[in-house]
């Protein structure tokens, strides 16, 4: 069996150069494909649609495509492939998605082994001194399922603070280095809402959950908005490359959601996002006070709800349970 080939459309995010025509008119296009689905269940498969300026007019036989376009409408054949809508994942960080980008990649290292040598590998690239960071590593994929410990990490990459962090993001692995700067040593106290993972005689292991993370966090320099922009636009083609056409963005900053609106207004925003403000308080207040705002921007944002934290997450042993962890029995979160 051949495996099949899909394309993700949706007409406002996958074809905005179809908005307007030479002659200021909506310009039109028929697409075909061996199967199209609509996730209409009075028509799940037509042959084609037509799309009509920066929205799908119709979908339905060819025939039927064809007898509603216009002469100058342009045909989009794609023989052997399947068109879905586009996805929306329900939970997401699109800034978040932009700056890994730019980072180690750890998603998929089956080892501690394997991770240390990707992180060791953007080192060799990285000038002296320079914090290299990254996102991704899952210790439930290695053999014991453990937290890492610096140890290793240190050794292989001695010359650079390191701060990589898990996979949910409600945990980071700091070197040796990393926690020089920081100034962490066995007398750091956790903060509330967070642990520094310790060993048998209190030293930190180099892994920091949930509020903890801000230990390390407050000392890796700061991006500049403008870096913070470029991630977001190089989020959004990522997205559309496998088929996002919209996310439910779990938690904001009021200076992100500012790029996000700036960037649609300049028409650079191919995506559907339903932003859930971060519970900072002043921007709660500022959001609060502006009221809920959807289908912002011709339907690219929605900025209508807050998220707050209750407390963390399973894998990094944060969340709070009623019995303690098996693999942990002193952690109940």
């Amino acid at each position: 069996m051949k495996s099949a080939r899909f394309l993700w459309l949706a007409a406002a995010v996958a074809i905005p150069a179809l908005s307007r025509s030479a002659h200021g008119q909506q310009a039109e296009a028929i697409v075909t494909a061996d199967r199209i689905y609509t996730a209409d269940d009075f028509r799940p498969v037509v042959e084609a649609i037509l799309i009509r300026g920066d929205r799908i007019a119709f979908a339905g036989s060819l025939r039927e495509v064809r007898a509603k376009a216009s002469r100058s409408a342009t045909t989009l054949n794609f023989p052997g492939r399947t068109i879905v809508p586009g996805m929306v994942d329900a939970h997401a960080h699109l800034l978040g998605l932009g700056q890994a980008l730019l980072q180690v990649q750890l998603q998929g290292a089956s080892t501690y082994d394997e991770a240390i040598a990707r992180i060791a590998a953007r080192a060799a690239t990285t000038r002296k001194g320079e914090w290299v960071t990254g996102r991704g590593w899952d210790q439930n994929l290695w053999a014991g399922k453990e937290f890492p410990t610096e140890s290793a990490l240190s050794r292989s990459v001695p010359d650079h603070p390191v701060y990589v962090q898990r996979v949910d993001g409600h945990a980071g692995l700091a070197n040796a280095t990393a926690m020089k700067i920081a100034g962490v040593t066995a007398s750091t106290r956790d903060p509330e809402g967070g642990l520094i993972v310790r060993d048998a005689k209190g030293n930190p292991t180099g892994v920091f959950v949930d509020n903890a993370q801000s230990l390390i966090g407050r000392v890796i320099p700061s991006t500049s908005r403008a870096q913070r922009r470029e991630a977001v636009v190089g989020a959004i083609a990522e997205a559309n490359k496998w088929g996002l056409t919209g996310i439910h963005d779990a938690g904001e900053s009021r200076p992100v959601i500012e790029i996000y609106e700036e960037l649609a207004r300049a028409n650079r925003y191919n995506i559907r996002n339903f932003v859930m403000v971060s519970g900072d308080s002043a921007d709660v207040i500022y959001y609060t006070n502006r009221g809920p705002r959807s289908d912002m921007y011709n339907g690219r944002l929605w900025v209508r709800s807050i998220k707050l934290y209750a407390d963390g997450a399973l894998g990094s042993r944060g969340a709070a349970m009623l019995e303690p962890y098996s693999d942990d029995p002193k952690n109940k979160g």
